[in-house]
C-alpha cells in the first residue's frame, strides 16, 4: 500500500511516528505485555519481534494507522492481526514450524566412559582373535571403518572369492562375540 494513498482516515508517516513516540510509558509496557501474550505461541517469533513487525508495517505504510483511535488500541489490533497472519502462514507451510531442528548434540548418543572402555576391550579382543587369520582381520578393519560390500572388498585388496570366504569367517567370529556379550 505505501504512503502514496491520500486516505483521509489514516495518519501520514509523520503523524504515525509522532503518535508512537508520544505513547506513555504505561501504554508502552501494556503494548509489550500484549505482544508477549500474542507472540507466546508463534513459531520462530517472540513478543518483541511481533511488536517490531507491527511498528515496521506502520512506518513503512504497509499497515493503516487510523485517525482518532488511541495508539495502544491500534497496536493491539495490528499485533493480533499480524499474529494471525503468522499462524496462517505456518499452517500453509509444508514444514511444521512448531518444531525447530537444533544442532545440539543429543545426550542419548553419548557413550559413558565405561561403555567406551568396554567397546575398546571388545575391539581389542576381536582383533586379537583375528590375528591368526589376516584376511579376516582385514575384513573386520574395513567394517570398523564403515565400509560395506564392494568398497570393503576393494579396501582389503582381496580377490572376490577370498574376500567372501574371509567375510563368512568374520561373520561367524562376530556372532560368537555377540553370543558371549548376551551371555554376560
Amino acid at each position: 500500500m505505501g504512503w502514496d494513498s491520500q486516505d483521509p482516515g489514516r495518519l501520514s508517516y509523520q503523524e504515525v511516528r509522532e503518535s508512537l513516540l508520544q505513547m506513555s510509558e504505561v501504554d508502552m509496557r501494556r503494548a509489550e505485555r500484549i505482544a508477549d501474550f500474542l507472540g507466546h505461541r508463534l513459531p520462530g517469533m517472540r513478543g518483541e519481534d511481533l511488536l517490531q513487525e507491527v511498528y515496521t508495517q506502520f512506518l513503512s505504510g504497509d499497515r493503516r494507522f487510523p485517525r482518532d483511535v488511541p495508539a495502544l488500541v491500534v497496536l493491539k489490533t495490528a499485533m493480533r492481526s499480524a499474529a494471525s497472519n503468522v499462524r496462517k502462514a505456518g499452517r500453509a507451510s509444508p514444514v511444521d514450524a512448531r518444531y525447530q531442528v537444533e544442532t545440539v548434540e543429543d545426550p542419548g548418543d553419548r557413550r559413558t566412559p565405561e561403555a567406551e572402555v568396554l567397546a575398546r576391550e571388545e575391539l581389542e579382543a576381536l582383533l586379537t582373535s583375528c590375528s591368526g587369520d589376516p584376511d579376516v582381520a582385514l575384513v573386520v578393519m574395513a567394517w570398523i571403518d564403515g565400509l560395506k560390500g564392494e568398497a570393503a572388498r576393494e579396501s582389503t585388496g582381496l580377490g572376490e572369492m577370498v574376500f567372501d570366504a574371509a567375510r563368512k569367517r568374520a561373520t561367524r567370529k562376530l556372532a560368537g562375540f555377540e553370543r558371549a556379550r548376551e551371555g554376560s
